[in-house]
């Protein structure tokens, strides 16, 4: 497979220079092009803190990253936007907003890129996910699954790069995990790169790569 993204020596410090606090590395990883990585670790092994530097949400301390050939931390602040725009993320927390109906949260994640809104992709994306009968429905009355599928509908109408997931099944029941597991799956074999951060083992047989994290470093 065609590498995407590499790691290379990846650090991050918080604190202060007189009471450091070691979050992560320095780690060594490549990602490659079409593939699904889970990256799995405990509360604290620094899991969130590589998926923000993934995604251009924080820097590292030091360290690279590199995209194709271009490394985003030398990025200025309007090509850093740009690679944002180009990057799907679906939280845990859906991070749906309540006056605004299935339809309109989908194609929120256009007008906030500032990108041409394509309400017909929009419509392809929620019937491919199930959720048709609901385009007009207030985002209120969604189970907990419906809400991440609208999440990840959200993610996808960009044509993201790469799809970041952050415990994307962590506040769902077990029907409902199943179904977004599924829905990952499907895309990966469609091409899409995925890298999801999870604590669930039993997630480890889906994925390409798997790298598990304690104290920040990257033990196997």
């Amino acid at each position: 497979m065609q590498s995407l993204i590499q790691a290379r020596e990846l650090k991050k410090m918080f604190g202060t220079r007189q009471n450091p606090v070691h979050a992560l590395g320095p780690v060594d990883f490549e990602i490659s092009k079409g593939s699904f990585t889970i990256i799995i670790g405990r509360s604290g092994s620094g899991k969130s803190t590589l998926l923000n530097l993934l995604c251009g949400l924080d820097t590292p301390t030091s360290g690279e990253l590199t995209v194709g050939s271009d490394s985003i931390y030398k990025y200025n602040p309007n090509k850093m936007a740009a690679y944002r725009a180009k990057i799907g993320i679906v939280f845990q927390a859906y991070h749906l907003l309540p006056n605004l109906n299935v339809r309109e949260n989908v194609l929120l994640g256009a007008w906030a890129g500032d990108t041409k809104v394509d309400e017909n992709r929009a419509d392809e994306l929620l019937k491919m996910l199930g959720l048709e009968h609901r385009l007009t429905a207030n985002v209120k009355t969604l189970s907990g699954g419906e809400k991440q599928r609208v999440a990840i509908a959200r993610s996808l109408l960009i044509n993201p790069e790469v799809l970041f997931c952050d415990e994307p099944t962590g506040a769902l029941d077990s029907e409902s995990e199943q179904q977004v597991i599924n829905i990952l799956l499907d895309l990966h074999k469609k091409g899409q790169t995925i890298v999801m951060v999870t604590h669930n083992p039993d997630f480890i047989p889906l994925a390409d790569q798997v790298i598990h994290l304690k104290d920040g470093i990257i033990t196997k």
